[in-house]
């Protein structure tokens, strides 16, 4: 058949996804809040869709780590607990130094550049002991080394996963529960390793600020 004129139209996103997104937004946002109660009809009202992609949405955040389901019991936007934060920490830890590893040696003068002024921007957050500043920066130097990133495969499975770790991250942050020490420790060696395009230093270096040396007890 011939061809249609005009503008080609963009790809279509599955409702299941969009939906998805939708809720996603809602909880990063605050919208939804930890531990609130996910009711499918007030979802559906809310969203304007059946049932069926509203809970192969809540599903699909279920796997990600943003929704919590017990059959006949409840279905609830996550509650991140304090005591998990190292290991989730640790998790975002071994997906990013992946990244830096493969991402390091590939990056031209202007790339450095701009990783070294994030990271020393990190830093300043460090020393003014700002959590929430902290927060915000780090998430801004693992956004940098993904759009540098030439493994697209890589890119894409980290970036599947490390939204809801972070959300799980962002709502246990405090002074009291980041570790200033080995952040202290860690942004300068990996600010050093970028400088010489040293791809083993900047995972070790983020492993650093990441704390996967720390025991889980």
């Amino acid at each position: 058949m011939p061809i249609p004129g005009g503008h080609p139209t963009a790809p279509r996103v599955p409702l299941r996804q969009s939906t998805a997104d939708r809720i996603r937004a809602a909880i990063y946002d605050g919208t939804l809040q930890p531990g609130e109660l996910l009711i499918d009809q007030e979802l559906q009202d809310w969203l304007g869709v059946s049932r069926t992609p509203v809970r192969e949405a809540l599903h699909e955040l279920e796997r990600v780590g943003l929704v919590e389901m017990a059959p006949q019991r409840y279905t609830r936007v996550a509650q991140p607990r304090s005591e998990d934060r190292t290991a989730v920490l640790q998790t975002v830890g071994a997906l990013v130094s992946g990244v830096v590893r493969v991402t390091v040696p590939t990056l031209d003068a202007g790339q450095r550049a701009e990783l070294i002024a994030f990271v020393e921007h990190t830093l300043a957050t460090v020393e003014a002991r700002d959590a929430d500043g902290h927060g915000r920066s780090v998430w801004g130097l693992v956004d940098r080394f993904l759009a540098h990133c030439q493994n697209p495969i890589l890119v894409r499975t980290t970036k599947d996963v490390i939204g809801a770790l972070i959300y799980r991250l962002s709502v246990t942050r405090s002074g009291e529960t980041t570790a200033w020490d080995d952040l202290a420790v860690g942004y300068p060696h990996l600010r050093t390793a970028i400088a010489n395009g040293d791809a083993v230093a900047a995972e070790l270096a983020i492993e650093h600020v990441f704390r996967l040396q720390t025991p889980l007890n």
